[in-house]
């Protein structure tokens, strides 16, 4: 192992000393190295790096990877992809989990992936995939993955019901507005129910998307930017969602317009469309039926695409398009 420099400081009783530590996350050891010298301290401490270093050397197991990947980025990542990430490690590909992550081959992926395949979704397998192969490349392990083959995605003939329809269901209920704000206006669940007071401009009648609720380890957080740079943007705002926000009692601006979780917002909604004999649709759908009704009335594309924040016109045309009935 290649020498450091240590900051080694003298004691009041005579002694040397000098703090040392090697790793990262869950793994990181810290040690503190005494000493009659300098020198002294110097040989003691450059040897427990070596212990360490040999230490290190031993291969842990793939959840153990998961985990030091996670810890490692807790910082720099969304508090709704860490949750995901520890999701996976927990409930996801546990036929690999216990395996040492050197030892690792793309068989053994292959079978926790076929295994997970009899009940999980496409969607939840490629994340979980993905999750894995990003730990992979951070612990430089190589594998020849070309011949990994994820479920195939099942593709589900759906008609949505118009706005229309959902509109009448929800009119004079508690769940108008947020569905307005999706449906009308586009925005995601977590940005409906992030929004606050001081988010309307009843002036230049607009609404301003800053923030979204999203879900964290330790419950629902709130965070001060959306899903990507882009996503913070304005939209016009309907007289008549106005009105419903105006009617709203509130102490002071920053209080939230919806004082609800996502989920809360999300139940409510389903409960309303079963109870009217419409099943699985999601709130999310409601964003589906602003696509698909603006592509009906012709709203040009890059409107819609801004509005709504969607990347690139492929998201916007193959994912959020539904077909209407006939009517």
């Amino acid at each position: 192992m290649k020498k450091k420099n240590f900051n080694i400081t003298q004691t009041d009783s005579g002694s040397y000393v000098t703090w040392v530590s090697e790793g990262c996350g869950h793994h990181r050891k810290k040690a503190k190295i005494t000493g009659n010298t300098p020198e002294e301290v110097i040989v003691k401490a450059q040897k427990w790096l070596n212990h360490r270093a040999e230490e290190a050397r031993i291969p842990y197991t793939v959840k153990e990877a998961m985990l030091d990947f996670i810890d490692s980025r807790s910082k720099v990542l969304e508090p709704t992809t860490l949750c995901n990430y520890r999701e996976i490690t927990r409930n996801r590909l546990q036929y690999i989990m216990d395996i040492k992550i050197e030892e690792l081959t793309a068989k053994d992926i292959q079978m926790a992936i076929n295994m997970e395949a009899r009940r999980l979704s496409h969607k939840s397998i490629k994340n979980a995939y993905g999750f894995l192969r990003a730990v992979l490349n951070a612990n430089d392990i190589t594998l020849r993955l070309s011949s990994i083959r994820l479920p195939k995605k099942e593709v589900k003939e759906r008609k949505l019901p118009t706005a229309d329809e959902v509109y009448r269901i929800v009119k004079g209920t508690e769940s108008e507005l947020p569905v307005l704000l999706a449906m009308w206006l586009s925005l995601r669940i977590g940005e409906v129910a992030g929004l606050q007071f001081r988010d309307v401009d009843t002036v230049h009648h607009c609404i301003y998307i800053r923030r979204e609720i999203v879900k964290a380890d330790e419950g629902w957080a709130e965070v001060d930017h959306c899903k990507t740079e882009k996503s913070v943007r304005s939209v016009n705002l309907p007289p008549h969602i106005c009105k419903l926000i105006e009617t709203i009692p509130h102490q002071k601006d920053t209080d939230r317009i919806l004082n609800v979780t996502p989920n809360t917002i999300r139940k409510r909604f389903k409960k309303l469309l079963r109870a009217n004999g419409i099943e699985d649709i999601r709130f999310h759908d409601c964003r589906h039926i602003f696509a698909s009704t603006a592509a009906m009335l012709n709203v040009p594309e890059k409107y819609a695409m801004e509005m709504g924040d969607w990347s690139t016109p492929d998201v916007y045309r193959n994912v959020y398009q539904e077909t209407f009935d006939s009517r």
